[in-house]
């Protein structure tokens, strides 16, 4: 045997799934979420940009319902501080986003600044940068 233990090759080893993954929600999040290559880049290509000193927000126009991705180029640095970036994007929107009104596709775009900066910061130039693209319900300017 490779890995010991006894038993039977079917249950050797193996424990149900626990935690966030194992609940069916993740894949209904899915749904609001960009994933490929071309609808980040249908985006990036049709959408306006936004920029700010730790982001960029690109907002494309549609009639289906928001989804988001969230994006940290090589440049920012290592995979560590990359991906430190993109989960400070992601729970920075979560914030906005009950304030948020319309459709569209939304990108977010970590910048250099946003290692040093502080969360309130990000959170601050996001409602900015969402107030500029009338994203947020309510904004008449």
């Amino acid at each position: 045997m490779c890995c010991g233990g006894g038993g039977s090759a079917a249950g050797a080893g193996f424990r149900p799934r626990s935690g966030p993954a194992a609940s069916p929600e993740p894949m209904a999040a899915r749904a609001g979420r960009l994933v490929s290559h071309a609808d980040f880049s249908r985006v990036y290509r049709e959408g306006r940009r936004y920029p700010g000193e730790t982001l960029v927000l690109y907002l494309r126009a549609t009639a289906a319902e928001r989804r988001v991705g969230v994006t940290a180029g090589r440049r920012l640095g290592g995979a560590v501080v990359r991906n430190r970036a993109k989960r400070r994007l992601r729970e920075a929107f979560r914030r906005v986003e009950p304030r948020l009104c319309g459709r569209g596709d939304i990108v977010l775009v970590a910048r250099s600044g946003i290692a040093q900066a502080g969360f309130a910061e990000i959170v601050q130039e996001m409602n900015a940068l969402c107030a500029a693209g009338r994203l947020i319900c309510g904004d008449a300017g």
